[in-house]
C-alpha cells in the first residue's frame, strides 16, 4: 500500500543508505610491531645489551668489581703483541677449518651410506644422530674420561694392543692435545652434517640419477655431476653454520684442557674467559672477542644472503 508521500516521489527514487559508523582499523604495520615487541624486548635484554656492553668494555680497563676508565685502543694494541693471543687465533683458525672439513667429508659419506637400502637402516640412523642429542657438557666430560692418562679407555686400549708402552698424554702433551680436542668436536658435530646432507639427498628427484645412468654415467660420475650440484646450497649453509659454531665453541676446550698446558691449547673464546675472569681483566677479555666480530659479521651476511636467495627461488 502506497502512501501519499511515496506517490509524490519521482519514479525510480530510492532513499540513500543509512550512514554507518566507520570502524577504525589499526594499521597493519602497528599490528606487526605489537606481535614483534616481546621478541624485540628479549633480544634487546639478552643479546643487544650484552653485545653493546661487551664492545664498550673492550675500550676500557674495566676489571671485576672495578668500573674502569676509557683507554681507547690500548687493549687491542696489547693483543697485537700478545703471543698467547696470536697462538689462540691461529689454533682457532686451524681447529675450525680442520674439524669442519673432516665433518663435511665424513658427513657426506655417512649420508650417502644411510640413504641406501640396508637392514636396520632406521637403527643405524638413530645411532649416527645420537651424539647430536648429547649436551655439550656431558660430551666433554665423557671425552675427558676417554682421554684420561691413567684410567682412560683409549690409553688402556693403546697399551693392550701394543701401540704404546707408556701412557699417552692425550690432553697434557701440547702437540697431541689439539688433535684430541678436534676429534671430540668432530664426534659431537658430525650428526649435524649427516642429518642436513641426508635430508638434501632424499629431496633430490630420482629421475635425475636414472637419466644420468641411462646416459652411461657411473656412480662416481652421477654423484659428482648430479648429486653434488643439487646439494650445493645445503652444503654452503651447513658449512657456514658449523664454522660459526665451531669457532665460538667454548665448552669442549674448557672441559678437556682448560687452555693448558701452559696456555698452549687456548682458542679465542677460552682465552677471553682466561683474561676476563681468570685474570680479572674484563677489558682485555672483551677485546679478544670484539676483535673477531668483523669475521662473524661477514659470515652472517653471506649466510643470510644465501638463505634469502634460496627462499626466493
Amino acid at each position: 500500500m502506497s502512501t501519499p508521500l511515496a506517490s509524490a516521489l519521482p519514479e525510480g527514487f530510492s532513499s540513500p543508505p543509512v550512514p554507518q559508523r566507520k570502524r577504525h582499523h589499526k594499521p597493519d604495520w602497528l599490528v606487526a610491531y605489537l606481535f614483534l615487541a616481546p621478541a624485540a624486548a628479549i633480544f634487546a635484554a639478552f643479546i643487544a645489551y650484552p653485545l653493546a656492553d661487551g664492545i664498550a668494555t673492550a675500550f676500557t680497563n674495566r676489571a671485576i668489581a672495578k668500573p674502569g676508565d676509557y683507554v681507547g685502543f690500548t687493549n687491542f694494541l696489547a693483543l697485537m703483541s700478545d703471543e698467547h693471543f696470536r697462538r689462540a687465533a691461529f689454533d682457532s683458525l686451524v681447529l675450525t677449518v680442520g674439524t669442519v672439513s673432516v665433518k663435511c667429508v665424513l658427513g657426506m659419506a655417512c649420508a650417502v651410506l644411510l640413504s641406501q637400502p640396508m637392514p636396520m637402516r632406521g637403527l643405524m640412523r638413530a645411532l649416527v644422530f645420537l651424539p647430536w642429542a648429547v649436551p655439550g657438557l656431558i660430551a666433554g666430560l665423557a671425552w675427558k674420561w676417554i682421554f684420561d692418562e691413567q684410567a682412560g679407555i683409549l690409553g688402556s686400549l693403546a697399551i693392550s694392543l701394543g701401540l704404546s708402552d707408556t701412557p699417552v698424554y692425550w690432553l697434557s702433551d701440547p702437540t697431541i692435545a689439539m688433535f684430541s680436542i678436534g676429534a671430540a668436536m668432530i664426534w659431537h658435530g658430525l650428526p649435524f652434517f649427516t642429518m642436513m646432507f641426508l635430508a638434501a639427498l632424499t629431496a633430490i628427484p630420482s629421475d635425475l640419477g636414472e637419466a644420468a645412468a641411462i646416459d652411461g654415467a657411473g656412480p662416481l660420475r652421477r654423484f659428482w655431476s648430479v648429486t653434488l650440484p643439487q646439494m650445493r646450497e645445503v652444503i654452503a649453509v651447513t658449512v657456514m653454520l658449523s664454522t660459526i659454531w665451531t669457532f665460538n665453541s667454548f665448552h669442549m676446550v674448557f672441559i678437556l684442557t682448560g687452555g693448558g698446558p701452559s696456555m698452549r691449547t687456548h682458542i679465542l673464546p677460552t682465552l677471553a674467559y682466561e683474561y676476563g675472569i681468570g685474570q680479572s681483566q674484563l677489558g682485555l677479555g672483551s677485546a679478544v672477542i670484539v676483535s673477531v666480530i668483523p669475521v662473524f659479521v661477514i659470515l652472517i651476511i653471506l649466510l643470510t644472503r644465501r638463505m634469502l636467495r634460496d627462499s626466493s627461488k
